[in-house]
């Protein structure tokens, strides 16, 4: 499914199909609350991003970064389409530094990890704190994160902002992506708990959480 509207018959059936898509919606369901500001790393054609912007409402606001062009201009038609004013879209990818960096698509996948064969593209990078401070964007309470390997780099380059607000996390958690990055569950673990955050494994069979750090899919943390 590329193009949806949110509580349709068919977006249903859809997450009904979909078991990884539909335990992400329902998660993230139990813990955005109105009013909410937010972010969406890797937002894809935009279910979580929609999930998190109707959920937010009128009075929360939701900044939704998605890099692949293909990915970005379904995003922007299914924000249209849903009729969802309170989301800031933008073709960016997150990490830990401004600049430009190649992504390589492998199939329904685009990340920074390197990989023979695959198309290669060139995108723009910022930080969640460069973009928050030049939008002067005072606080945060959600950052959600399918980001394909980068996902300490993103948090490095956010900890200003985990320093400074209460935050709640939800991460995607890629092992292989890591692993050629030279990094692991592990090092996200401990860099959040150093910033004071309470951090769980969640299982998205039941979504129960749980201290098993070994092959997680996702991560749930807050300050």
């Amino acid at each position: 499914m590329e193009l949806f509207l949110y509580d349709s018959p068919a977006f249903k059936a859809f997450l009904k199909d979909h078991p990884h898509e539909a335990a992400e919606v329902r998660f993230l369901e139990s813990v955005v609350e109105q009013g909410m500001n937010a972010i969406d790393v890797g937002a894809s054609i935009g279910i979580t991003t929609v999930v998190i912007a109707k959920k937010i409402g009128e009075r929360g606001k939701l900044y939704s970064f998605e890099p692949f062009a293909e990915y970005f201009n379904i995003l922007q038609k299914n924000l249209s389409s849903n009729k969802l004013e309170n989301v800031k879209a933008l073709q960016l990818a997150m990490s830990n530094q401004v600049g430009k960096t190649d992504f390589y698509e492998d199939g329904l996948s685009t990340s920074m990890v390197s990989k023979e064969g695959v198309r290669k593209f060139m995108v723009s990078t910022t930080t969640i704190d460069r973009y928050l401070n030049e939008e002067k964007v005072e606080r945060i309470d959600l950052i959600n994160m399918d980001c394909e390997g980068s996902e300490l780099l993103v948090l490095k380059g956010a900890e200003e902002t985990l320093r400074r607000n209460k935050v709640k996390i939800f991460c995607e958690i890629h092992h292989d992506f890591l692993r050629h990055l030279g990094q692991s569950v592990q090092d996200i673990v401990e860099y959040l708990e150093k910033l004071e955050f309470e951090v769980y494994s969640v299982s998205l069979d039941d979504l129960s959480m749980g201290s098993d750090f070994d092959k997680p899919e996702y991560i749930y943390a807050h300050n």
